[in-house]
């Protein structure tokens, strides 16, 4: 039997246990920091930012709106009798019917919600919905020929770099837009839900605190928000992250002993990578091991690389062995005379990649700072409401749930 905060005692039902409470509470604290940061990643699809968005930046967003939104119709359903209620087969109960589901699922939004998710439902159409031109496929890279391309069911159409980022940024916003709309609408029902059983209490039978409260431990709601909103923060950055670094190294220029290969370069730092055997051992390159030279007349010297830069590619480790600058964009010829008998190209120094990523670099770390800095404190105060440990001299009444 439980409370219902009336004085009156009833059966205990699925939707009144503890644990249909704490599933609902994490339903809107999950869903609360995918709308957070999911909106703040939509709105950056309008500006310059968006560059640094993957193709598959969307996917975490997208993937959590269908578990959350599914647990909002779980809700509605138990709350709300009329959406179980069956039997009526004339085309007048059933318009009766679908009015009072209706007005269920609008008496689960709170009211003062109800203006701002019309008007992000309205924005999310007009800006993502209503633009299917601008996605007349799916944008696609292959990393072994260089083209970008829209693949629309098997037929393949070239573009270029320009059309393919413009593609990405349609795609992105298109789903991080859905899945705003979604996550806010979950948001809006758990936390009504969530206000309404306040008033419910747990019977004796259930697990309850037996000592008192952790001190210096922030209120969980944030905490909780916290681990969701730091791991989500994590995902992003570092699939962005291993985006981008998968192809800084497929655009490499690699070179063949014997074999002059013609680039056109943009003025910038460039580093020849090497490959390492098993044992970690990298062949002696001389400066003199490759001739840059300008097609249009002049010669760039070549240096030993300083910074012994180092990346993986395809499992095997390479370490930067020479570097030269290009002042200006240029097309140059590359000769590599010597036989080094491991794989080598030429990227842009990976140190200034590293630079350009660092405000991402830095938001990964932070993320999973965030992130164990609230999970630990989360799982204190989840062994102590659930009463673990010693209990305390005076007794403490049953918890609300």
């Amino acid at each position: 039997m439980v409370s219902d905060g009336v004085g009156e005692d009833r059966r205990l039902r699925v939707r009144d246990t503890p644990l249909f409470s704490v599933l609902n509470s994490a339903a809107f604290f999950v869903a609360g920091a995918s709308a957070v940061i999911g909106g703040a990643s939509w709105v950056l699809t309008f500006t310059t930012w968006t560059s640094f968005m993957s193709s598959s930046y969307f996917v975490p967003f997208f993937a959590l709106a269908f578990p959350l939104i599914g647990w909002s119709v779980l809700v509605v359903y138990m709350r709300h009798p009329e959406w179980r209620r069956g039997g009526r087969t004339g085309r007048q109960q059933r318009q009766d019917r679908a009015r009072e589901q209706q007005a269920a699922l609008l008496a689960a939004i709170p009211a003062r919600v109800r203006i701002p998710l019309g008007v992000l439902f309205a924005a999310v159409v007009v800006t993502s919905l209503l633009s299917p031109s601008s996605l007349p496929g799916n944008p696609e890279y292959d990393p072994s020929t260089g083209h970008y391309f829209y693949d629309e069911h098997g037929t393949v159409v070239l573009i270029s770099r320009a059309a393919y980022l413009h593609a990405v940024t349609a795609q992105d916003r298109l789903f991080l837009g859905g899945a705003l709309l979604f996550t806010s609408i979950a948001l809006a029902v758990t936390w009504q839900e969530r206000r309404l059983r306040r008033a419910l209490a747990a019977p004796d039978r259930w697990l309850r605190p037996v000592r008192p409260r952790p001190r210096f431990i922030p209120p969980a709601p944030l905490l909780a928000v916290a681990v969701v909103g730091g791991l989500v923060g994590a995902i992003a950055s570092a699939s962005l992250l291993i985006t981008r670094v998968d192809a800084y190294n497929t655009d490499g220029i690699y070179l063949r002993t014997g074999h002059t290969v013609t680039a056109r370069l943009a003025a910038d730092h460039y580093t020849v990578f090497v490959g390492c055997t098993e044992s970690m051992t990298c062949p002696n390159v001389p400066a003199a091991a490759l001739s840059v030279s300008v097609v249009s007349g002049g010669v760039i010297s070549t240096s030993p690389d300083p910074s012994h830069d180092d990346l993986s590619e395809a499992a095997q480790p390479f370490v930067g062995k020479l570097s030269f600058t290009v002042p200006t964009t240029e097309t140059v010829a590359l000769d590599l005379t010597a036989n080094l008998g491991q794989p080598a190209f030429i990227v842009p120094s990976e140190g200034e990649e590293a630079r350009a990523l660092a405000g991402w670099i830095a938001l990964a770390l932070l993320s999973v700072l965030v992130f164990f800095a609230a999970l630990i404190p989360l799982i204190v105060l989840a062994v102590w409401r659930l009463g673990f440990g010693t209990p305390a001299p005076d007794g403490r009444p049953g918890r609300k749930v």
